[in-house]
């Protein structure tokens, strides 16, 4: 008997996979170019009104931007035949683990439904799991179903509760994350994808040694196995306090500058991570093309939510952290 997976059951869509890539290619080739007249613009909202963006700006706008990514991806699956949507599982997968964390938070913190049911709009994630985030059961026992539910997916989730028991949020949302990747990662997939799970695990290895080393936490961070950096190099990293050789070992352009703040290695490293899978589109494959795409949404998504959220500062700053 097979196990459900992580993400909707959906009917079978019977589009040939080149038929998807040619919409795709004709959807990307209407997005903007021109980051600056955004980023200067008095109000950037109204500068986005010819765009698929604007619809999902005008109730209320930077919280409102991620309501189209997840619009987006789920208008991409459900036009997938299922030999995509099993190649394109870990991609969608993982960026449904933020949703994830968050509705785990707000039902730890005790927020109303309605909060939980936002956060979930337009998920991908199996109708099993949403249930269980939206169910009236206390913390405790939600981690306990979400733990029964995960665990047929992936022994690696077993241990939710005791991980929470004994290091509260903070260590529960670094288990879940780590067993994510863990399940994802022992897959069998299309290489362009393993590729961008390891390119992620790599981005939060980073990030997470960058606060420890900026912030002097005594303890080390929790790293993730996977990445294309051997984990014994951010151990040298942590022992040196110097990330800076980690970054020259991905080729990762002004290594120097991008350690100086954790704002300008995040960006430095999306910005890796999009060359990386630009490289990959113009080998022309359709793995390729459909994997840049879902990361094109993604980075405009991310471009225009900082944008919005920024607008009371100089146009400098927000113009270095743009992800071109």
């Amino acid at each position: 008997m097979s196990h459900p997976g992580l993400l909707k059951t959906l009917n079978e869509c019977e589009y040939p996979a080149e038929f998807l890539v040619a919409r795709l290619l004709g959807k990307k080739g209407a997005l903007f170019r021109n980051w600056e007249f955004l980023i200067t613009s008095n109000d950037p909202v109204e500068s986005l009104q010819n765009t698929p963006f604007y619809i999902f700006l005008k109730k209320d706008a930077a919280p409102d931007i991620w309501r189209f990514l997840r619009h987006e991806y789920l208008w991409v699956y459900k036009r997938m035949n299922n030999k995509l949507r099993n190649q394109f599982e870990p991609y969608f997968v993982y960026h449904e683990i933020n949703p994830l964390l968050v509705c785990l938070r707000y039902l730890s913190c005790k927020k109303e439904i309605n909060h939980i049911a936002q956060a979930l709009h337009n998920s991908l994630l199996h109708n099993d799991i949403q249930d269980i985030l939206t169910s009236s059961l206390d913390f405790v026992s939600i981690l306990q179903a979400l733990e029964s539910r995960l665990c047929t997916s992936s022994v690696s989730f077993n241990g939710l509760r005791e991980n929470y028991a004994k290091g509260g949020f903070a260590a529960l949302e670094v288990f879940i994350r780590d067993c994510f990747f863990a399940s994802l990662l022992s897959r069998k997939q299309p290489f362009m994808v393993k590729d961008f799970l390891q390119y992620m695990v790599d981005f939060h290895n980073c990030i997470s040694m960058a606060k420890t080393l900026r912030w002097q936490i005594e303890a080390e961070p929790t790293l993730t196995s996977g990445g294309t950096v051997p984990l014994d190099r951010f151990n040298d990293a942590y022992f040196h306090k110097d990330l800076t050789p980690v970054l020259k070992y991905l080729h990762l352009k002004d290594a120097d500058d991008a350690v100086s703040t954790i704002q300008k290695l995040e960006t430095a490293l999306l910005r890796f991570i999009s060359r990386k899978l630009q490289s990959r589109f113009l080998q022309r494959t359709v793995v390729g093309d459909i994997l840049y795409y879902l990361w094109e949404q993604y980075r405009y998504t991310r471009n225009i939510s900082l944008v919005l959220n920024t607008m009371l500062l100089d146009d400098e700053p927000v113009r270095e952290s743009i992800v071109a």
